[in-house]
């Protein structure tokens, strides 16, 4: 069990190494959007080298929740 966290850790971190490498993908949503109504919405931005990033609404905050390239997703939270 210890090992698999390990492995999906390491591979979350590899996959953000790689997105840092390749260029900034997307701003964060603007703080203001995220509200109640809203809570636990997910929006995906785009960005220009291909990658994207979705962030979830979580109490008045944008938190990063995934990662993705042209071979899938990655989920950081």
């Amino acid at each position: 069990m210890k090992i698999r966290k390990m492995k999906g850790k390491a591979l979350a971190l590899l996959a953000i190494a790689l997105m840092a490498a390749a260029g900034t993908v997307a701003a964060i949503p603007p703080r203001s959007t995220c509200t109640a109504e809203n809570q636990g919405q997910r929006v995906k931005e785009y960005g220009a080298n291909g990658t994207s990033r979705i962030y979830q609404c979580e109490d008045g905050v944008w938190l990063l929740y995934a990662i993705c390239d042209y071979r899938g997703c990655v989920i950081v939270i």
